[in-house]
């Protein structure tokens, strides 16, 4: 299946996106709030290596559908730690989103903001991770603002008894119990303790309620700071309420499954539950002549040889469908929460069956698009091989063309080839360009074995068309050729002289597009990394007072070696803000350069 096609149909919901390259490995591993939009992002034109490199790469993207953004972040985490793709160095490279521990293992509890669960301190209770560090602190400092539970780490019995202890700005204020300082019984403060963890937990309903009430009544009295202040805190609330609302299962150890079906195809998903979190998603597509109507063999099938290691958990509708055949007992779906998680599992199960069969038509229609293309450009053989060509340039300057091939509808990229053009211009030429490069496309000696294509796309008008068409016949190739105009998507057909209008909607004007789009994205990727390692190192560099800065204007100014050759000296101070002599040294070393060239030429 396309990429193109991918896009368009991934799904609208939260979650993971996994964007692979054409031999089916994870480069990339990304979580959103929307997943088809944030996708959309990474392929648009950009002059970030990194997201050029991720669209080089990407061949086709998978997903997982999760409830809400926090649990995207808890498995991308996951996935990213399990699976090292390529492109995430950032994020596996970069810190935690942060959580709040309190430290139940201590006499006298603490309030910690942490990092990372620690597995050798199995009584600390932990909430979070926060995917947004300044709610957190917003949490944070309404926790410590309304209970009097002791931040600093100072508070434990050891303390307590030392010679000097001191007494903290909390204490002094009566913000905190200090047990460090006060006599306070590991009871009494173990209240405190209870109710920090219940606010947590979302038991909040009265806070609520004061908070809100008092932010209009600030708000009314023209106490607006205090107002906005009260508006944070409720906010803060708030993402509690969803954070662990959201991210805990009733059950500790749990495997949800869930089912859909369409004729002979079944689509499978289990939602892995480890301490009351989502721990992992898998997908399972069973397309056989069989059908499965045994529990056994759904297990079988998603768990292999093994036996499943935790309480499996599904809807009654789970349950009639499959014959419990071995007798193992199903939890049935009880519950807000239990459902809110069947609900997702039943999601992730109807995107896979909606994407594997999306993708068996589209290997179904692939030939009829073909076949339609062929048709509606008057063409004798069946196009198994296109190729796009493309030009880009900048005034004349560091001038590339590529060349994307395109088998049975789908882009093959590593028969992709890019080309420097060999010849500087003073002003673009875009048919000398293209006419260089497709010569060498199919003179190269190198390129010579991969198989010759049954169309050409042009990106351009008429003009680009009849420079490719005088092209082939000078190589005696045989090969039909068209252009796409971007302006009104005008397509050129040889020997027709008015162009085709396809319908927006056209299955064929799209896959032309797709060649066309891809072709341009390749040429500007190669045309911007010349034109970065061009301003990085130049011939003006060595002289003193001239750096990269001064390089970029000047190359802004002036089209070619040529113009600065030609430039009055005032002007040139003007440009590069430098004094007479620095202006000088650079209209002297590009004469120099255009001597040495017209002596080699010569």
């Amino acid at each position: 299946m396309s990429l193109l096609s991918d896009l368009e149909s991934l799904p609208l919901e939260p979650g993971v996106y996994l964007i692979k390259d054409k031999d089916e490995k994870i480069v990339y591993v990304g979580k959103a709030k929307n997943i088809r939009n944030r996708v959309k992002q990474h392929f648009q034109t950009t002059y970030n290596p990194k997201e050029e490199k991720l669209q080089e790469l990407a061949s086709r993207v998978d997903w997982v559908i999760t409830r809400n953004e926090s649990e995207a972040l808890i498995l991308e985490k996951k996935l990213v730690k399990q699976l090292s793709p390529k492109l995430n160095s950032q994020l596996k490279d970069d810190k935690s989103h942060l959580l709040i521990r309190i430290s139940m293992e201590d006499k006298y509890p603490q309030f910690y903001i942490t990092r990372e669960t620690d597995s050798r301190i199995p009584k600390s209770v932990y909430f979070g991770p926060f995917t947004n560090d300044t709610m957190l602190r917003q949490t944070a400092k309404l926790v410590l603002k309304l209970f009097p539970i002791c931040d600093c780490g100072k508070c434990k019995e050891q303390t307590r008894i030392s010679k000097a202890p001191l007494r903290c700005m909390r204490e002094r204020l009566g913000r905190c119990l200090a047990p460090c300082v006060n006599d306070v019984s590991p009871e009494e403060y173990g209240k405190t303790v209870k109710n920090v963890i219940a606010f947590l937990r979302g038991d909040v309903a009265d806070l609520l309620d004061n908070l809100e009430r008092e932010m209009w009544t600030a708000s009314e009295g023209s106490n607006f700071e205090k107002a906005a202040n009260l508006r944070d805190l409720v906010q803060a609330v708030y993402v509690i309420l969803n954070i662990q609302k959201d991210l805990h299962s009733k059950k500790r150890n749990v495997d949800l499954l869930a089912y859909k079906d369409e004729g002979n195809i079944l689509s499978l998903c289990k939602i892995e539950i480890r301490e009351y979190r989502i721990h992992n998603i898998k997908t399972f597509i069973y397309d056989e002549k069989e059908e499965i109507v045994n529990l056994g063999e759904v297990l079988t099938y998603i768990y292999g040889l093994e036996k499943p290691k935790h309480k499996i958990q599904a809807s009654d509708s789970f349950i009639f469908r499959f014959k419990n055949d071995i007798g193992l007992p199903i939890l049935s779906i009880r519950g807000d929460t239990a459902k809110q998680l069947n609900y997702v599992t039943e999601k992730n199960a109807s995107k896979e069956l909606q994407k594997y069969v999306r993708e068996l038509k589209y290997h179904e229609d692939a030939e009829t698009v073909l076949e339609k293309m062929k048709n509606i450009l008057w063409l004798d053989e069946m196009l198994e091989i296109i190729h796009g060509f493309d030009i880009s340039t900048l005034k004349g300057q560091h001038s590339v063309g590529s060349c994307v091939v395109f088998v049975n509808g789908k882009p093959k990229k590593d028969l992709y080839r890019r080309f420097r053009i060999r010849k500087e211009y003073s002003d673009p030429n875009d048919y000398e360009m293209m006419k260089e490069v497709i010569s060498r496309r199919y003179k190269s000696e190198t390129l010579k074995k991969d198989p010759l294509p049954n169309l050409l796309i042009i990106d351009g008008g008429k003009g680009q068309l009849n420079i490719a068409v005088k092209v082939l016949k000078a190589l005696q190739l045989k090969i039909p050729a068209i252009s796409i105009a971007k302006k009104k998507e005008e397509i050129f057909v040889e020997n027709q002289d008015e162009p085709t209008i396809l319908e927006q909607k056209s299955a064929v004007l799209r896959l032309i597009q797709y060649v066309r789009d891809e072709s341009h994205r390749f040429a500007i990727n190669y045309h911007k990394k010349l034109r970065e390692k061009s301003v990085k190192r130049t011939i003006f560099d060595d002289i003193k007072g001239i750096g990269k800065s001064k390089v970029q204007a000047l190359f802004h100014e002036y089209k070619n070696i040529q113009e600065i050759a030609n430039s009055d000296i005032d002007k040139m101070k003007k440009v590069l803000a430098v004094n007479e002599k620095i202006a000088t040294q650079v209209i002297d070393l590009a004469k120099k350069r255009l001597y040495t060239n017209y002596v080699r030429e010569n």
